[in-house]
């Protein structure tokens, strides 16, 4: 909750800050985008490293956004957001022949506030695009489920790492801190609206977005704390390797956090005054002639 609270401290200073800073000019986004999830589950052949090489194209989900973005000039600019994205994987998807007979999967909502700071980094000579990088912080919601025997389970509510049967080991939380982070580009349609495209990925500091973490956990011990369908959630093996979901064998790794990332596409409308960010038509020299204004042309 301590995390929680300073988040949005955080999140409220930045955006009291730059409308004090840029209140008059401001754009509002709404978008889509297809999401995927970067972590323990499916990936490629070879060791698993949460990053695009992970990525499995048949786990592909989607997302919707809502935002605003307020400009403070031509070059920076913060954005505010709101997600509502799935994710899913399966190690069905992957060659690799550990995590392929290991056999899990998931799927989970994501409800997720961030604000990032938007940097222009390139125009283009006919000013119609403006390419730009960001980097941010966020908070996000999640609760990873799966189907067997075609029944949808929480698997957080059986402890399938033994969070319900080992002493000292814990539930893990159900919300974590991301940093959003990526580029797009801004085509610009005219003075008050344009389209974005955007690589935009998320570190976490959570690796239970799957349920999946650290090690198999003896099944009598989490039968005894939570029934028969926490022991056959926990372990769904279909390997051929002797011992491959023994107590203490490898189920996950803790090393490397879960991340995910959308490929998003969205509309933004500039309200206020000015244009938008980066878009403007010259405007011919002026002076003044006997105390009037007066437009010099050449």
């Amino acid at each position: 909750m301590k995390m929680k609270r300073n988040y949005l401290i955080l999140l409220i200073g930045l955006l009291t800050f730059n409308q004090s800073v840029h209140a008059q000019h401001f754009d509002l986004i709404v978008g889509g985008s297809s999401s995927h999830f970067l972590g323990d589950l499916g990936g490629k052949p070879f060791l698993g490293t949460n990053d695009l090489q992970d990525l499995d194209i048949l786990s592909t989900r989607y997302a919707l956004t809502a935002g605003m973005r307020f400009n403070m000039g031509k070059v920076f600019a913060l954005r505010t957001n709101l997600w509502y994205a799935r994710l899913s994987a399966d190690d069905k998807y992957t060659r690799n022949r550990e995590r392929h007979g290991r056999n899990l999967s998931f799927f989970t909502q994501i409800l997720e506030a961030d604000a990032v700071l938007e940097m222009n980094i390139y125009k283009t000579a006919d000013k119609k695009k403006i390419f730009y990088v960001f980097g941010g912080v966020g908070y996000f919601t999640f609760n990873p489920k799966t189907k067997l025997n075609g029944n949808v389970y929480t698997l957080r509510d059986y402890g399938t790492e033994g969070q319900y049967s080992i002493p000292g080991k814990s539930p893990y939380d159900l919300h974590s801190v991301c940093f959003p982070m990526g580029f797009g580009t801004k085509f610009i349609i005219n003075k008050r609206s344009y389209f974005t495209l955007e690589v935009n990925s998320r570190k976490t500091r959570t690796d239970y977005i799957d349920d999946v973490s650290t090690r198999f956990v003896d099944p009598n011990l989490l039968i005894a704390a939570k029934g028969p369908t926490a022991a056959a959630l926990a372990d769904r093996s279909i390997s051929d390797i002797p011992g491959f979901s023994s107590p203490g064998a490898i189920r996950g790794d803790s090393k490397d956090n879960d991340n995910f990332f959308f490929f998003s596409f969205a509309y933004n409308y500039t309200l206020g005054t000015g244009s938008n960010n980066g878009y403007s038509q010259r405007s011919r020299p002026r002076n003044r002639i006997n105390g009037k204004m007066k437009c010099f042309e050449f």
